[in-house]
């Protein structure tokens, strides 16, 4: 960009805090679709989460209710026969969601010691609750690409895994520790996420005349702490997913019935 270009507009202070003449700038609507993206991939993961939390937890029911909702992900109420190809469809999908979210993510990650360096100066310097979240966002998303590419090809290439049995299985070999790490993980990114969503959105009430957050209707500090109890709540229940998943693993290994697949009974199919 020219000198005659970069400082052709000098802004003031509302156009310091509103990003007013942004507009103008080379270059700005690429960075504007880049931070669209991250934020409608990170809404889309964050919503699956809980969705694979209830699907997931469903073997605390049994295995009966979680084979018959895995039958249904993958068709099997159509003409009673299950359609992988309609699992690597949604897990690829899932996928696509990671790999756009990482890549619109990674203008933000600091490239040398010295932004590092800096960012956990400044950090330590506001000591506010919202750049601490970010710094754990940071360390869990750089946790992230080591540990969620593995588990997605996984499913990716051996789509029949999806069986009560195998998956307890797949846990066992997994580990407890390895498996309870990836959970803590994901939950906290997830969640932090979500609520930087909320934040960038403007979900809080304001005042219409003056476009000021009134804090008698809405309470980021409220928001923040419902965050972290919805963290909380979610990595309590994946661990006893957890706990559940593991002690089917260790049984079918026992029994050296480690390749066996689960067999509903027919009065218990839901698709029959």
């Amino acid at each position: 960009m020219l000198d005659s270009e970069k400082y052709a507009h000098t802004p003031s202070a509302t156009d310091n805090v509103w990003g007013v003449g942004l507009k103008d700038l080379r270059g700005s609507s690429r960075t504007a679709w880049l931070d669209v993206g991250q934020s409608v991939t990170g809404l889309i993961l964050g919503i699956f989460l809980f969705c694979h939390m209830a699907f997931t937890s469903s073997i605390q029911l049994g295995k009966d209710v979680f084979w018959n909702l895995i039958a249904f992900s993958g068709g099997y109420f159509v003409d009673g026969e299950e359609h992988l190809w309609l699992h690597v469809l949604f897990v690829g999908f899932i996928f696509l969601c990671v790999v756009i979210h990482m890549f619109c993510a990674l203008r933000r990650f600091p490239t040398t010691w010295k932004q590092l360096r800096d960012i956990r100066a400044h950090s330590k310097m506001l000591h506010h609750p919202d750049t601490t979240l970010w710094m754990v966002q940071l360390v869990t998303a750089f946790l992230l690409f080591l540990l969620v590419f593995p588990h997605l090809m996984s499913m990716l290439t051996n789509p029949g895994m999806f069986d009560p049995n195998l998956i307890g299985v797949h846990t066992y070999h997994n580990g407890m520790l390895y498996t309870f790490i990836f959970l803590v993980v994901t939950e906290l990114h997830g969640m932090i996420g979500l609520y930087r969503l909320a934040v960038k959105w403007d979900i809080f009430a304001k005042n219409p005349e003056t476009g000021i957050i009134d804090q008698r209707q809405g309470d980021r500090a409220g928001l923040r702490k419902g965050m972290l109890i919805v963290a909380v709540l979610m990595i309590v229940c994946g661990t006893l997913t957890l706990l559940r998943n593991y002690a089917i693993g260790a049984e079918q290994v026992e029994n050296n019935a480690e390749a066996q697949r689960y067999e509903i009974p027919a009065e218990l199919n839901w698709w029959k």
